[in-house]
């Protein structure tokens, strides 16, 4: 899998937001400064002024509170920046889905992650929903069982951020496995042909001398036996 950036809930309990308060005040005048230079096509973009641009607008989707203390991944490809950037379509179609996954009221039970990979076509972008928990910020808990859920939390984003990024790395192992065996057994192709067009080549040389012998035997008057 290309990876381009990866969103989610290691800031803290901010729904779909992705990034710090203090990060999103740091991008959020970007979009202000491309409309002081006029209108500026996202083709005519560079492909980190899009990116930004992007999750400008991602960034600026409304969240239903339910999901505040969801831990949330969203993972988008180079590729699918891309195809966003040239097929305008295709990026209001993701932020159609952004959109209404965020609009989503979990209620007092929300689930413990919710991630979302975001790719170049439709067909390879998917997400889902896993557990579920009482969101205690939702129901109105005491403030000492909020801060205890603010550790659980805390606790289990660093637990699935350690489960996801060996996931990750145990993908990358699995393809490099195949292309070592798919390397492997090319090169033993390739081996068993050059020793088949050797061994032909041998048995070519001998028969080239034998019938040399041949001829030479008969010239001299030889018998042929």
């Amino acid at each position: 899998m290309e990876v381009g950036t990866v969103y989610g809930g290691y800031y803290g309990a901010k729904g779909y937001e992705g990034v710090r308060k203090e990060e999103k005040r740091e991008d959020a005048g970007f979009a202000g400064k491309v409309a002081e230079k006029g209108t500026v096509s996202p083709k005519d973009m560079t492909l980190d002024e899009y990116k930004a641009y992007f999750n400008e607008k991602m960034n600026s989707l409304y969240t239903h509170p339910s999901q505040r203390n969801m831990n949330d991944v969203i993972d988008i490809t180079d590729a699918a920046y891309k195809r966003m950037q040239t097929d305008p379509e295709y990026e209001k179609k993701i932020l159609d889905a952004l959109a209404q996954n965020k609009a989503v009221n979990f209620g007092g039970n929300i689930p413990v992650i919710a991630y979302m990979h975001i790719d170049d076509t439709w067909e390879k972008c998917y997400g889902y929903t896993q557990g579920m928990k009482e969101n205690v910020g939702y129901s109105g808990s005491s403030s000492a069982k909020k801060a205890d859920a603010g550790r659980e939390k805390k606790a289990r984003q660093k637990e699935l951020l350690e489960e996801y990024l060996e996931k990750r790395a145990q993908a990358k192992r699995q393809q490099q496995e195949l292309l070592d065996e798919k390397v492997t057994k090319v090169e033993q192709e390739r081996s068993r042909l050059a020793k088949a067009w050797s061994s032909k080549q041998q048995m070519a040389r001998v028969s080239s001398v034998y019938e040399s012998n041949i001829m030479t035997e008969t010239v001299a008057g030889g018998e042929v036996k």
